[in-house]
């Protein structure tokens, strides 16, 4: 099965290293993902840095116009904005639509799985 992404842009851009990033691509959240930052966010009572522990480990790239750009390692304290960190909110609501929208793999056999 290939793996959902989806692209977005930052309105204020993640600044690494001197350099101001603009754009981000994103893939869809793994269950690996979601124990990792569950446990660096220290539980579900902390919903807002779940959600960026998440968006970090799902974040594959930022770029800029000057073709720049930066595979990870990522880290929550690279989203300086609020804006930036809707911006991978948003794409994550994104993902979460089009994976729950995507036929599973039962689908196919006509059988639910167990």
């Amino acid at each position: 099965m290939q793996q959902l992404t989806t692209s977005g842009s930052f309105p204020h851009g993640l600044v690494i290293a001197g350099t101001t990033y603009t754009r981000f691509d994103m893939r869809e959240a793994l269950l690996a993902d979601m124990i990792e930052a569950e446990v660096e966010s220290g539980g579900p009572a902390n919903a807002i840095h779940y959600s960026a522990q998440l968006a970090v480990r799902q974040l594959t790239r930022v770029s800029n116009d000057q073709g720049d750009e930066f595979k990870g390692p990522f880290v929550v304290a690279m989203v300086k904005k609020r804006g930036d960190f809707t911006a991978l909110r948003q794409a994550q609501i994104k993902l979460d639509d089009m994976g729950n929208g995507a036929k599973d793999d039962s689908a196919s056999t006509g059988t639910p799985s167990s």
